[in-house]
């Protein structure tokens, strides 16, 4: 009886197609100006996650700046709102959108704040 050694080439062949079906599912990409989001950012399934991640930290800074304009204002009510983002004093890094890096809207009469970024609009 004869021993076979190593991957014949049907065996090879299978591990290649599984492999090439994998970078597919995962790095699939679009066509060009075909990305679902506002933005036209993300042209890969991996992309379209990473700026999904990237929205929901843009909500997390948002809701963190309101939440600390709100205990500003409710610390000193005869001052009003803070004048600026900054005099929340939580970091440069929660006065911009993630994704597209605009800085903030902030309007300091209502103390209501929003980001500029497409797609955005509703946080």
């Amino acid at each position: 009886m004869r021993k076979q050694r190593g991957q014949t080439i049907v065996a090879m062949m299978i591990v290649l197609v599984i492999i090439l079906v994998l970078v597919v599912v995962f790095f699939g990409v679009r066509k060009s100006g075909d990305s679902p989001r506002a933005d036209k950012k993300g042209y890969t399934n991996l992309g379209l996650v990473r700026y999904s991640a990237l929205d929901t930290k843009c909500q997390s800074d948002i809701q963190q700046l309101r939440l600390s304009i709100k205990m500003t204002h409710d610390s000193n009510v005869d001052e009003g709102y803070p004048a600026t983002l900054e005099d929340t004093k939580l970091g440069e890094e929660f006065y911009k959108c993630p994704v597209g890096g605009e800085k903030y809207v902030y309007d300091p009469a209502t103390g209501e704040v929003h980001c500029p970024h497409p797609g955005h609009e509703k946080y």
